[in-house]
């Protein structure tokens, strides 16, 4: 009897030895290694006073809506780690302690007063034992979006009307959105969005059940803003499009545009923008009045002197008009300068 019940009791001792670790022995359970990561946020710049600018003579009555808030989160696969902190001056700094070892991406979304992604990126980064890690992560101005609506009253027979196509840049004539009209309905309604924030030529056309054109509208100078909803109508009684814009942060405009005539071609001449990572100027042409403008030069920006191009490929008995934009690193577009008009002879 005393032998089986040493028996059991030293049976007893070896499984809780090998199983729990008891007597000083180490759990099996194994336990991650662990780092940090710190993220530091700084929104753009203030736009300057002058980019605040009218589109096509209609003045905007607000004020930029400030910066508020950087959403940041950090992903790996179906891990989502998520920090909301406030903006203070258009900064913020955000940290991520304890966060398992290996590969992570780092998304970071400005958020202005009104509730609106203004900015975003991304990046990836590693996170390494006992280390903490940096972010650099580049934002980008979010897409905007365009809220359309087509008021068919105004043209005769409007009930034919089944169909409204709406060409989204006059750039890209395959850049289209075809809309539906439901039975009876005489105003057409629809959202686009994902466009890049830039000024576009955009018009549209009305089908009929087969396809057949029955109106198409005239290119209508369009701003898309960054994280923000671009309003049009198109009122075909009043001839007329009411655009409600908002702020943006694109270069400053290139003003007092020139040209001249030249044994080379027409000579364009205008005044350099100013923003700190200005790379170059588009160049838009159009053959008046039947034209969209459409890019037929990128010039490289020349600091501190004069911006000029010559295009060499204008055709003699036709009337050309030019625009011009600047463009900063990221891609961003400023409203156009001055309309010119040159008749070559």
């Amino acid at each position: 009897m005393i032998m089986r019940r040493l028996v059991s009791a030293s049976m007893l001792l070896l499984l809780c030895i090998g199983t729990a670790g008891c007597f000083g022995g180490h759990p099996m359970a194994h336990q991650e290694e662990t780092g940090s990561i710190k993220i530091l946020i700084s929104g753009p710049k203030a736009p300057q006073e002058e980019l605040i600018a009218s589109v096509s003579g209609i003045n905007p009555c607000f004020e930029e809506p400030p910066l508020a808030q950087a959403e940041v989160d950090l992903t790996n696969g179906t891990t989502v780690l998520s920090q909301t902190v406030t903006l203070e001056n258009g900064q913020a700094e955000v940290t991520f302690s304890n966060v398992v070892v290996g590969p992570w991406t780092v998304v970071v979304r400005l958020i202005d007063g009104e509730g609106n992604v203004a900015y975003e990126g991304s990046c990836r980064t590693v996170i390494t034992s006992s280390q903490v890690a940096e972010a650099t992560v580049v934002l980008r101005p979010a897409f905007g979006s365009l809220e359309l609506s087509v008021d068919l009253t105004g043209i005769p027979n409007h009930e034919r009307v089944a169909k409204v196509r709406l060409y989204k840049d006059s750039n890209n004539l395959r850049s289209q959105t075809n809309i539906s009209r439901e039975p009876g309905v005489d105003v057409v309604c629809a959202t686009v969005s994902g466009l890049q924030p830039k000024t576009y030529d955009m018009m549209i056309k009305l089908l009929d059940e087969n396809g057949d054109l029955a109106y198409e509208s005239l290119w209508t100078e369009i701003q898309i803003l960054p994280g923000k909803t671009t309003t049009v109508s198109w009122d075909f009684s009043s001839g007329g499009v009411s655009i409600i814009v908002d702020f943006n942060e694109p270069p400053s405009v290139p003003t007092n545009l020139e040209p001249a005539l030249s044994e080379d071609g027409i000579v364009l001449t205008w005044n350099e923008s100013r923003d700190y990572d200005l790379v170059g100027y588009n160049i838009y042409r159009r053959q008046t009045p039947f034209e969209g403008f459409k890019v037929v030069a990128e010039v490289q920006h020349s600091p501190g002197t004069q911006q000029y191009f010559v295009d060499t490929g204008a055709k003699t008995g036709v009337t050309y008009s030019y625009v011009v934009t600047a463009v900063d690193a990221c891609g961003n577009e400023s409203p156009r300068s001055n309309e010119v008009t040159v008749d070559v002879p």
